[in-house]
């Protein structure tokens, strides 16, 4: 069991930085004007990998409203996220910051992908709190406009 815990640090990470991907889009300096939403709401499917091993797949359902709070929360509950660079435009992705979990420790993540409407790829290179540097992709791809019943 020990061995998965990398792994699944690395997916809780790189699904963190998932996020910033729905987020719409802060258009360039301070004041500027205008968001676009960068990926669309409904049903999407999710594939993880850390190095080349498969670390999970999973089916979610983003409305608007997911969507749109993706941009104010880019981490999940486990951890605080900074990131000095965060750039999501023109189909292109760039992460880099740190996660801090609620024992102060810190992870630096570095995430660089691209994105269209209906897909994104985002290949995370990142250290775990323990200092082990991990490199990780997720894959999505949007499957309906619609979400299936739950």
């Amino acid at each position: 069991m020990r061995l998965f815990a990398p792994a699944l640090i690395a997916g809780t990470l790189i699904l963190g930085a998932v996020a910033a991907v729905a987020a719409p889009q802060i258009a360039g300096a301070a004041g500027a004007a205008g968001a676009r939403t960068t990926i669309l709401p409904g049903q999407w499917e999710y594939s993880y990998r850390v190095g080349p091993i498969p670390a999970g797949s999973e089916d979610r359902c983003l409305k608007q409203a997911d969507v749109e709070q993706f941009a104010k929360g880019i981490c999940t509950r486990k951890y605080t996220c900074d990131y000095d660079t965060r750039v999501v435009q023109d189909g292109k992705v760039q992460l880099k910051g740190t996660w801090t979990d609620k024992k102060g420790r810190v992870a630096p993540v570095d995430a660089k992908g691209t994105y269209t409407p209906e897909s994104f790829r985002l290949n995370v290179h990142m250290k775990t709190i323990n200092g082990i540097p991990l490199a990780g992709v997720m894959e999505a791809k949007r499957v309906s406009a619609t979400c299936t019943p739950e």
